[in-house]
């Protein structure tokens, strides 16, 4: 079967709105043999004649006129795609995939984008919310070009690493506990002390749920979750209402707990939240700008 080329079904196109060799190719700016023979491919690789000679003109015939369509659409798809990924390579038109956690929206994403859109005003963003470990999974199965999360992912540790990390905040970590409440006091406190509470968290698979796992587990417990939600906001809430403690944030700028006594973690511990992409991808010139951009903040 012929390998048919742009060029082809422009030679086919123009025959069959003009009706004349010599005056087709003319318009194409090509020598007459060499349209006849790209309309000879069209119709090798169709397997049918596609026109009648009616004198000296040429004629659209039945089969002809069923594939006019297809061949007309097939160049406008062609001229779309080159259009879309012309514009995935320009740094000032392209598309940058972001992912980030609940908690950065209220602070860091639109800090972010309120300045990197002040300076590439015609970037199309493409935002994604959800759980850090659901956006991990998103880079890695390139659905997403970066993502915002904390902690820092395993598959960005190593010399095998799959991921990048870029450290971009780094929050000390605190007992939430309410106003009242035994554990009220002043200082840092062991997260030990809190074994026999109720504890608010976010649900599996969050930021902040890994690290209370994590940290609990290497004290050697599972604290007992009344409650789990997918808001640190609303977490606070609820430790504030008296339903139990929680692991926050010291310094989330848009947490502003009420009622409730934050006491920082003895031995301390950090919430880590920082950028990742996937180690050695071939970025598009979009991607790669916004990246160096979150990086040089």
């Amino acid at each position: 079967m012929s390998t048919l080329t742009t060029s082809d079904l422009r030679g086919f196109i123009a025959v069959a709105e003009i009706g004349h060799l010599t005056e087709s190719a003319a318009a194409l700016g090509i020598p007459q043999p060499t349209l006849t023979r790209r309309v000879r491919r069209v119709e090798e690789a169709v397997g049918a004649d596609l026109f009648d000679r009616v004198g000296r003109r040429l004629v659209l015939n039945g089969r002809g006129r069923a594939y006019l369509p297809h061949a007309r659409a097939g160049l406008r798809e062609l001229a779309e795609g080159r259009t879309k990924v012309a514009r995935l390579m320009d740094p000032e038109r392209g598309t940058v995939r972001l992912d980030f956690m609940h908690s950065l929206g209220t602070w860091m994403v639109p800090d972010l984008l309120r300045d990197y859109r002040a300076l590439h005003p015609h970037v199309d963003v493409q935002l994604h919310q959800g759980a850090a470990r659901v956006l991990i999974d998103r880079v890695l199965a390139d659905a997403a070009d970066i993502a915002l999360v904390g902690p820092r992912p395993g598959e960005s540790v190593g010399a095998d690493a799959v991921l990048a990390w870029d450290e971009l905040e780094l929050q000390r970590l605190a007992l939430a506990v309410p106003e009242g409440h035994r554990l009220a006091g002043e200082g840092p406190v062991s997260l030990r002390e809190a074994v026999e509470e109720p504890f608010i968290g976010m649900l599996p698979g969050y930021g902040t749920r890994m690290l209370l796992d994590r940290l609990t587990g290497e004290l050697g417990f599972s604290p007992h979750l009344v409650f789990e939600s997918m808001e640190l906001t609303t977490v606070a809430g609820l430790v504030s209402a008296g339903l139990g403690v929680a692991l926050l944030p010291l310094d989330d700028p848009y947490l502003a707990p009420r009622s409730i006594v934050l006491r920082p973690l003895d031995p301390p511990a950090h919430r880590e939240l920082g950028m990742v992409w996937r180690a050695g991808a071939q970025e598009a010139p979009p991607v790669d700008q916004f990246r160096r951009f979150v990086m040089g903040r």
